[in-house]
């Protein structure tokens, strides 16, 4: 080590979102999403910007989640332009069914 202070800047912020689609008091979509932003040399610009959304939804009432889907963009500013070009940005998504709802989905498209 050289004895130079160097540090990571790392900010978060969690947002939550509860939704009651239908009225009845109990609730039937839950979003969830991070946002983590990260300065690693020290210059005030952020070099690493990452979202992630994931939203769950009740689609049968029953207060358990039926559908999970999770959305991360992540942005990393490798040739340090202070900017997030078209290549230095990946998108991962998925989607989680339960088995029941998978079921009744591959039903519906059957009698189609």
């Amino acid at each position: 080590m050289d004895g130079t202070d160097e540090s990571v800047d790392i900010d978060m912020v969690v947002e939550t979102e509860l939704i009651d689609v239908d009225g009845d008091g109990v609730i039937d979509v839950v979003s969830e999403t991070t946002t983590t932003v990260i300065d690693v040399d020290g210059d005030g610009v952020a070099d690493i910007v990452q979202t992630t959304t994931t939203t769950a939804y009740d689609i049968d009432g029953d207060g358990e989640a039926d559908l999970i889907e999770s959305t991360t963009i992540t942005g990393v500013d490798v040739d340090g332009d202070g900017e997030f070009s078209e290549d230095e940005i990946e998108i991962d998504e998925t989607i989680a069914v339960t088995e029941e709802l998978a079921a009744e989905l591959e039903a519906a498209d059957d009698s189609d």
